[in-house]
């Protein structure tokens, strides 16, 4: 449990938590077979979903106890009405120091700058594919063109940091992997590989599964890699770049490693449950706190509580039980 005289959140294992995924909302503008089964996710009334002033209020109670850092998630965080208004009172709130924000990159062209000015510092987009058809097959829209004009206005803007998420996938995605290191070669990006994920017992497959250190291999056939030094809350990604070249390339093995002795995150879902690991079903609704008139100490109190039994190491889904706490789409990654 965190100090107050400290001014950190520190766990049960003794890692200080100073980094908060906040999800703003549960629906999407795209369906990607990863992240959600076929038949869909029932997505939650808006009723239950926090007000943002709710969120504002639980936003500060974390700052106050030691979190530095928020990554506002979804769903996709840009199809929130209000979302730069929202994010501009975050900038505001003492003690958060960095704002960042993963997006689908589909509504992205018209608010990076908005996104700059209202105080978000990084973006990180999603993207697993440059063929529009794969790209259609995976996401289930034909937005592959909006979603690379959110690159480039993101490239454009001013942001710190422009990452590219993608997942690598056997047979699906993994063709194009040279073209997408080819990116970092005359974009100031960071091109960031994968492992295909269980998200819910529907969506796994082995046959797509590849292991990063595979991925990996492919890359340094193509041209000897440089490793790069690691930025303040980088998070787990291992990063390296050609030589000459203006981007870098990250490595991620989210399933065939773990980085549990690092972690320093919680997340907050979008209907206000506090979720300690993505691995964990176990989880404490805030909402239920903040509708029953609870006051910011007594919240705070929870808030340490929860964190001080946050694991040690994660239990990873398998097959007898690969589930993760929630669809990633609800959850936030």
């Amino acid at each position: 449990m965190g100090s107050d005289m400290s001014g950190q959140l520190i766990d049960g294992n003794g890692r200080i938590i100073e980094y908060l995924r906040v999800s703003v909302t549960d629906r999407c503008n795209l369906r990607c077979t990863y992240c959600m089964p076929p038949s869909g996710v029932e997505v939650k009334p808006r009723c239950d979903i926090l007000r943002y002033k709710d969120l504002l209020r639980l936003i500060e109670i974390f700052a106050g106890i030691g979190i530095r850092k928020v990554r506002l998630t979804g769903g996709e965080p840009l199809i929130r009405k209000g979302i730069t208004g929202f994010i501009d009172q975050i900038n505001h709130i003492p003690g958060i120091e960095q704002i960042t924000l993963t997006t689908n990159g589909v509504a992205l062209g018209k608010m990076a700058t908005p996104l700059i000015n209202a105080g978000v510092t990084k973006v990180n987009i999603s993207l697993d594919s440059l063929d529009r058809a794969k790209y259609k097959h995976i996401t289930g829209a034909d937005e592959l063109l909006r979603a690379l004009d959110g690159i480039q206005a993101a490239t454009g803007a001013g942001f710190e940091s422009v990452k590219i998420n993608m997942v690598v996938m056997k047979g699906v995605n993994d063709d194009e992997i040279e073209k997408f290191v080819d990116l970092t070669r005359s974009m100031k990006i960071q091109v960031r590989f994968l492992e295909f994920m269980p998200a819910t017992p529907s969506v796994w497959s082995d046959e797509k599964f590849i292991p990063i250190t595979e991925v990996r291999e492919q890359v340094y056939e193509i041209e000897k890699l440089v490793p790069c030094a690691k930025e303040q809350w980088s998070g787990p990604a291992k990063v390296y770049k050609f030589d000459g070249a203006l981007g870098e390339i990250g490595f991620i093995a989210a399933v065939t490693s773990h980085f549990c002795g690092d972690c320093n995150r919680l997340r907050l879902t979008s209907s206000g449950e506090l979720v300690n690991c993505l691995f964990n079903r176990e989880r404490m609704d805030l909402k239920s706190m903040l509708m029953a008139g609870a006051s910011n100490a007594e919240i705070e109190e929870t808030i340490r509580l929860t964190v001080k039994g946050k694991n040690a190491i994660r239990v990873l889904p398998t097959h007898a039980n690969n589930e993760l706490s929630q669809n990633m789409s609800a959850i936030g990654g």
